[in-house]
């Protein structure tokens, strides 16, 4: 290893100097017979040929196309940037990972075959990836470019990963909401590489789980669009002890686990990862050069640098630092409900979005809305069958309910992770159920909780054993499948997978699915294609879409109620949205207004959809009663979508087409 010593002030000044130390090839850091990489991030090309002089092992950045970090102008590399720049890191002995993190749009999927082509030829040690289609395409051009797993692929449990690897998966960047206690959990059951967020700017929801961007605006969170919505002032009807009442935003503070990069390395992490690729330069090389410090410190000390000074990190602080979820689920004090923080709270110094009401339903939206998507049905193969209701119960007693609205429900999806007060039922309960549903012709489906951790993976797997009074299951992530191995249960695929395209619905099929739902962040004229599209790839299982209902827009653990409440509030200018703790102690933050397809209802019964979902969760008994109401009438006379919606609307907050207006 060559270095070049330069004497430099303390970050914050003072009469003592230290040694800044530039590298121009790279450690190589071992920990334990162990190779272990600091990753840093680069949004500029000068960004990257910057940390080429760092002390980083590893570098992650983007091209100028399917990545998550499109929405920001001057950032991200041209190809012929990318081409230099793995021809640098090669010469420099470090990693460069290439960003292919977004969700593709059906029109981007052959731009994508052709990105891949050119990233296999200029050599990147991997790429970084979210969408399932990916792996599909991978395999079709057998490409031997190493994949990674974005953190917006949710990885959460062991066997989501073994999946994964079986699939060419070579490492995983975990959930930003697992402890290390999992992670060590992990570690001793995978060869698959983990890699951990280290530091810098997290998300308050749940990895690929928060939707109220494209609720709001058709801007996607997993496609990196997001106008952060969480950032907005909210306040609490009834504050928490402990707050002073003034307006918060949904934004958690900086993760910052500098002076815990041994329980890191016991945990079995290899990938430090610190964020920031729309940071400035000066930003990125001094935070990277002090973690590289502290890392090169332990590894030539461990027992007398196990903890380096926590304070050698404050010049880069943006807002106040916390350890996120590695040592436990953060509550209240994770969240900057008291204004605390110093620096600038937002990366550009001013709000991505203001105060937004969501958009109601009105005539002149429809008729635009319904113009686009004939347009597009006369260009499709005239669906022959005629779709069927599918609604989602908290409990058994609002399935009830719903038993008795009448004929065209075919499915009802039974919640495992039901909004509090509400219990699990038990398997007695659950198989009076079923037969009662039999009785009307109308499949029973056990839905998983959106997150299921490997404890949870063993208590599900003890259930099943016991042969639960149920027809299928509705699966809410990749490694749900394992459980199911010789089993005849049918499975479908959740919302939750987040299906943008045909190849991730044939992916999810070939893993053994009977039926997979649409992304309800879609906009219409791509939800409308997507069947035709998919059964062109292959798909033989059923397709389902949202069609009405209050779905979650953000899937959180943090107790922003301080009182761990049922049930509460929080207020903006721009509406009042419910969040809702389930069983698990979840916490589902709802939209103001319901989403609904309903004014649409006679072009969606002919675009090839065999299931159209309320999503029910959320409402009481009456409401239930008027929603399954109003959606049969729908069914039956779907000329009269809007007149039955007008009259929804009028017992309601309103009704939105959400994402799919866009």
């Amino acid at each position: 290893m060559t270095v070049i010593v330069d004497w430099d002030p303390l970050p914050q000044g003072g009469e003592e100097e230290t040694v800044l130390i530039r590298y121009t090839t790279a450690m190589s850091r071992v920990y334990n017979n162990k190779q272990i990489e600091l990753l840093a991030p680069a949004g500029t090309f000068e960004i990257f040929k910057e940390l080429m002089h760092s002390s980083c092992d590893a570098v992650y950045c983007g091209g100028s196309q399917l990545n998550m970090r499109m929405i920001r102008k001057g950032y991200n590399l041209s190809r012929e940037e990318l081409r230099e720049a793995v021809f640098l890191a090669r010469e420099a002995d470090k990693n460069i990972y290439i960003t292919v993190n977004s969700l593709l749009d059906e029109n981007e999927l052959a731009e994508a075959e052709e990105y891949l082509i050119f990233l296999e030829e200029i050599g990147p040690d991997a790429i970084i990836i979210q969408d399932t289609a990916i792996l599909s395409l991978i395999n079709r051009l057998k490409l031997s470019i190493p994949l990674h797993a974005s953190v917006m692929m949710n990885v959460h449990n062991t066997e989501m990963i073994n999946v994964l690897e079986a699939h060419g998966i070579k490492r995983v960047v975990l959930s930003r909401e697992m402890p290390l206690s999992e992670v060590k959990a992990i570690a001793k059951q995978t060869n698959v590489e983990l890699e951990y967020f280290t530091h810098g700017d997290m998300c308050v929801a749940h990895g690929s789980l928060c939707y109220y961007s494209s609720y709001l605006f058709g801007m996607s969170s997993n496609r990196g669009r997001c106008l952060k919505p969480c950032r907005w002032p909210y306040t609490q009807p009834t504050q928490p002890q402990g707050a002073s009442g003034h307006p918060f935003p949904l934004a958690v503070k900086d993760m910052n686990l500098y002076a815990h990069l041994w329980e890191l390395l016991d945990a079995g992490v290899v990938s430090f990862k610190i964020e920031g690729r729309m940071r400035s330069k000066e930003f990125i090389t001094g935070l990277v050069d002090t973690y590289g410090r502290a890392f090169d410190a332990f590894l030539a000390d461990p027992l007398g640098q196990m903890r380096p000074e926590s304070s050698a990190v404050e010049p880069f602080k943006k807002r106040d630092f916390s350890t996120g979820y590695a040592f436990g689920v953060p509550g209240l004090e994770n969240i900057n409900t008291r204004g605390e923080g110093t620096g600038d709270f937002y990366s550009t110094k001013k709000m991505f979005s203001t105060p937004t009401k969501e958009r109601e339903v009105d005539a002149v939206q429809t008729e635009k809305l319904r113009a686009r998507l004939l347009e597009i049905q006369r260009t499709l193969k005239p669906s022959p069958g005629q779709p069927g209701l599918s609604v989602r119960v908290n409990s058994i007693e609002q399935g009830r309910r719903v038993l008795k609205s009448g004929s065209g429900i075919r499915r009802i999806y039974l919640s495992s992770e039901p909004f509090a007060p509400v219990m699990p039922f038990t398997l007695s309960e659950l198989d009076g159920f079923q037969k009662e549903c039999r009785k009307s012709d109308i499949t029973l489906f056990l839905a998983f909780p959106r997150m299921v951790t490997d404890s949870q993976f063993s208590l599900f797997r003890a259930y099943l054993a016991q042969k639960p009074s149920v027809d299928g299951f509705l699966l809410s992530n990749l490694g749900l499948f394992r459980l199911f191995e010789g089993e005849e249960y049918q499975l479908t695929c959740d919302s939750s997978m987040n299906i943008y395209n045909p190849q991730a619905a044939a992916f999810y099929e070939e893993a053994g699915a009977k039926g997979w739902t649409s992304s309800i962040e879609l906009p219409a004229p791509s939800l409308i294609r997507l069947p035709t599209l998919a059964a062109a790839a292959g798909c033989t299982g059923e397709a389902e879409l949202i069609y009405h209902g209050l779905p979650d827009v953000m899937y959180l653990d943090h107790d922003v109620s301080g009182r761990k409440a049922d049930s509460w509030f929080l207020e903006t200018e721009a509406g009042r949205l419910q969040i809702k703790r389930d069983y698990w102690n979840h916490y589902h933050l709802l939209p103001v207004k319901e989403l609904t397809l309903m004014p649409l209802t006679d072009i969606f019964m002919k675009s090839g959809y065999d299931l159209l979902r309320l999503e029910l969760q959320a409402y009481g008994p009456e409401e239930t009663s008027s929603i399954m109401k109003a959606a049969l009438t729908c069914m039956d006379h779907p000329e009269k979508g809007d007149l039955v919606l007008e009259s929804l609307q009028a017992q309601s907050k309103g009704c939105t087409y959400g994402a799919y207006q866009y």
